[in-house]
């Protein structure tokens, strides 16, 4: 029993951050990170974090603070490596003067956020108009949303999994009764998890759609 348990004790923490990990921002888009050189210079890539909470047909400056920036020195938000303001309610502009060499990662995080943008440069400014909110990019959102949700559940699935393999494998040195009580709190923390995407899923299909 008490083997058992420290087994548990041992593996609930990683299993806890990795259900974290998916809940802190209700569901989010696996963050790729990529550097490298070529031809002795450092490119830079970004990828959007997109968390379902971030699906908003309310444009506004604060709401490219969170998309992320992958550069070669790490990931930084839009908001630390460029100026956002607002110059008109149709019109959002991000000054890039301050990492130049990040303009290219930034344009693509914008135009890959999912947020219907298509950012214009001229030199260092990039200019993002705001689109008209139509109904079909509410569903379109609604649509990114669910997507970004049962991925997040994929994820939690693959971590139960491995969760309840590790414990199996004390099976040798921890008695069924323990086994299957460590199973059943997995299991009640995983469905847990599972229950607060989709309430989290409901509240923001209901506020795109109205």
């Amino acid at each position: 029993m008490a083997l058992g348990l420290r087994c548990f004790h041992l593996a609930r923490p990683a299993f806890c951050n990795s259900l974290a990990a998916l809940t802190r921002p209700v569901s989010e888009v696996t963050l790729k990170t990529m550097s490298g050189k070529q031809n002795d210079h450092r490119q830079y890539m970004a990828y959007p974090a997109l968390p379902v909470r971030h699906f908003a047909t309310k444009k506004a400056k604060g709401s490219l603070d969170h998309i992320t920036v992958v550069t070669a020195d790490g990931k930084l938000a839009l908001n630390q490596i460029g100026q956002i303001s607002m110059k008109s309610p149709q019109l959002i502009l991000v000054n890039m003067s301050s990492f130049p060499e990040c303009t290219a990662a930034a344009i693509k995080a914008i135009r890959e956020s999912g947020m219907n943008l298509n950012p214009e440069v001229e030199g260092t400014l990039i200019r993002v108009p705001i689109p008209k909110v139509t109904r079909e990019h509410r569903e379109m959102l609604v649509k990114l949303a669910k997507q970004n949700t049962n991925k997040a559940k994929d994820s939690l699935r693959k971590i139960r999994t491995n969760a309840m393999n590790k414990l199996k494998k004390t099976k040798d040195r921890t008695s069924e009764d323990t086994l299957r009580l460590i199973e059943k709190q997995i299991s009640q923390m995983a469905d847990d998890t599972v229950a607060e995407l989709d309430r989290h899923l409901a509240v923001k299909t209901k506020e795109l759609l109205g």
